[in-house]
């Protein structure tokens, strides 16, 4: 089964995005996913926009995602902003020909220098919930925000649903690239599963502390065994992998961590 990860840059428009999809069509993707950040504009540019004019676009970003859902048979999972009244959630959408599941990340970065918990609406209890779990011919899928994958907890939910893949949106920066390959390939590894993660690309200009935020991309496709199979660079662009269930089963059978 083929998969895709898209890696753009942020305020992507439909036509751009429809045509990476229908290139992912024409392939036979399944499911295509997306990095954090990507419809609209960075976190950072957010915490600073009018409240209003700022729920406007989170729902005009979500109905161009209906759009494309609709016009081509592929599965979206792409990071929204929720809006519900005049609340809003950071969230991932997991969209099928028009009906949408929403997964309301439960973990949210409370740096000073980029805090989410204080400003979306999410609940972040101590349990922690299960993902939705969706499967797609002989695989069982499963979705995870980016700095949601430094917490056990997922895993072992993970690992106690049988899922086959973890698809992965991030907004990494800063000089990360090598710890989160290693994360990456360590939870796929102990977990027998299969991960994609779809990284941002681009730049935030702080200028109050004269820094410039590099989003260095590195999306990539890592096997059950820790292995990155496939990876893209630091540029715009779409990647396709294949899961192999043949492979997937040897891998689980040979180690046992399932």
């Amino acid at each position: 089964m083929k998969i895709g990860a898209l890696q753009l840059g942020e305020n992507k428009t439909q036509s751009e995005l429809a045509a990476y999809l229908k290139t992912a069509s024409e392939q036979k993707a399944k499911v295509v996913v997306l990095g954090e950040y990507l419809l609209g504009d960075f976190f950072k540019k957010i915490e600073s926009k009018n409240k209003k004019i700022f729920l406007e676009e989170a729902k005009t970003q979500y109905s161009m995602l209906l759009e494309l859902s609709c016009k081509f048979s592929i599965m979206l999972v792409a990071p929204v902003i929720e809006v519900v009244g005049t609340k809003f959630y950071k969230s991932i959408a997991i969209i099928n020909k028009g009906k949408t599941l929403f997964y309301r990340s439960q973990r949210l970065m409370p740096y000073e220098h980029w805090n989410e918990a204080n400003f979306f609406n999410n609940t972040l209890s101590k349990t922690i919930k299960m993902p939705p779990v969706f499967k797609i011919g002989s695989f069982k899928f499963s979705v995870l925000f980016g700095y949601e994958l430094h917490f056990d907890e997922f895993w072992l939910k993970f690992k106690q649903n049988q899922v086959d893949c973890v698809l992965l949106p991030s907004a990494s920066t800063f000089d990360s690239s090598l710890r989160w390959r290693s994360i990456i390939k360590m939870r796929a590894f102990l977990n027998s599963c299969y991960i994609l993660r779809a990284n941002r690309i681009g730049q935030y200009e702080d200028k109050e502390n004269k820094t410039t935020w590099n989003f260095y991309g590195d999306s990539l496709f890592v096997n059950p065994v820790g292995e990155v199979i496939d990876c893209l660079g630091d540029r715009e662009e779409l990647l396709i992998v294949e899961l192999d269930k043949k492979q997937l089963d040897l891998f689980k059978e040979c180690w046992q961590f399932r």
